[in-house]
């Protein structure tokens, strides 16, 4: 036991985690194996030692080329003329869908590591995921991802790390992030600050080899220690799942995105409103829900049965109901449904009026929307 507190051995550790930043630095591994390629690694790899060295101290952190810091946060501001600037942008606008038209940048911040503890956070990140590489024979599967908070919550973040998983319902016990090409995913999340600025967090993310996880299954941990993380779709994953034991050992939070979304963009995502007589196809609820139970886990028709019930009983609005049964079952599953539906209708069944609640969906620029019965 005396071996574990000699000098010898921080010193052992610190050795350690030098050597990891140097093995992993992003214009390495980690930025070659994220969605941004070797466009953002090239960028990066002029003022990566600014936030990958852990002997830099906090006076010589101050200023690196065109980015400055913002001592009281320690994060520091990227100039837009920056190529990570333009390849962020670019990115997150481009993630937004329609909305990125209507969407401003403000400003990109960069997590700067000049204390000596978020440079131990950022090593601990490093030696993560050493070990998950070598666990996964040689491919920690790092990527980057999107996260969705208040103002307050990311500063929180920054300072302290995740402190509780994402209340979102289906994945109670995990934080959930979206791939870096869907920023769209995590814009309900992310609230407004007194300003009408808005911010989304770009982390790093180690996955190792994930598993499907089905939303309301109540899955707290991998399911075998084959696995590491969790993903709603093997092929083409929309959400990133990090278990609540390992959310600030996987994820490392890098990048802060501050943006305003014009007022009229806001109104179109809220009610998602053009006034005409609905020619998308419509089901009903119960008959959505008897279909999704052929496919879903019997936990995740549940929950959607529970937020049908919380909705009718007036306990939540019918937009927040719609939201839920679209993160629960996915867009594709839904429209493959209403579109079966629908043929069934027009090949012998008279459309007749119900007042049972319904739900109506429309493909637009490769998303779907929801409304009530017009879109």
């Amino acid at each position: 036991m005396e071996n574990f507190v000699k000098p010898q051995f921080f010193s052992f550790l610190r050795e350690e985690a030098a050597a990891a930043v140097q093995r992993y630095s992003p214009h390495h591994n980690f930025m070659a194996h994220s969605g941004f390629g070797n466009q953002f690694a090239e960028s990066t790899s002029s003022s990566a030692d600014d936030v990958q060295d852990p002997e830099v101290s906090d006076s010589e952190s101050s200023v690196v080329g065109s980015v400055h810091e913002e001592r009281s946060s320690g994060l520091m501001r990227i100039d837009e003329g920056d190529k990570i600037y333009g390849i962020i942008s670019n990115k997150f606008l481009s993630g937004l869908g329609c909305f990125g038209l209507s969407t401003e940048i403000t400003a990109i911040h960069k997590e700067t590591c000049s204390s000596f503890i978020k440079q131990a956070k950022l090593q601990s990140f490093l030696i993560f995921s050493k070990a998950v590489e070598k666990k996964c024979g040689g491919n920690a599967n790092v990527k980057y991802a999107w996260f969705g908070a208040s103002k307050d919550e990311i500063n929180n973040i920054f300072s302290h790390g995740f402190s509780h998983p994402s209340n979102n319902g289906a994945y109670s016990q995990a934080i959930c992030l979206s791939p870096d090409d869907n920023s769209h995913a995590c814009l309900q999340a992310a609230v407004p600050d007194k300003n009408g600025v808005t911010h989304l967090l770009l982390c790093r993310v180690i996955l190792g080899k994930a598993e499907v996880v089905h939303p309301g299954s109540g899955q707290c941990h991998p399911s075998s220690e084959e696995y590491d993380t969790g993903v709603d779709n093997l092929s083409s994953p929309r959400k990133y799942i990090v278990w609540s034991t390992y959310m600030n050992s996987y994820v490392f939070p890098e990048f802060m995105v501050s943006f305003r979304v014009s007022s009229h963009a806001k109104e179109s995502q809220r009610n998602a409103v053009p006034v005409q007589n609905p020619k998308s196809p419509w089901i009903t609820f119960p008959a959505l829900i008897s279909a999704l139970s052929k496919f879903l886990p019997p936990q995740t028709v549940k929950l959607i049965t529970k937020y049908h019930n919380d909705h009718k009983g007036r306990k939540i609005t019918r937009r927040d109901l719609i939201q839920q049964v679209r993160k629960l079952a996915g867009d594709e599953l839904l429209t493959a449904i209403i579109k079966s539906c629908k043929n069934k209708q027009s090949k012998g069944s008279t459309g007749n009026s119900s007042s049972t609640s319904s739900i109506n969906f429309e493909q637009r620029d490769g998303r779907c929307c929801a409304c009530q019965k017009s879109c």
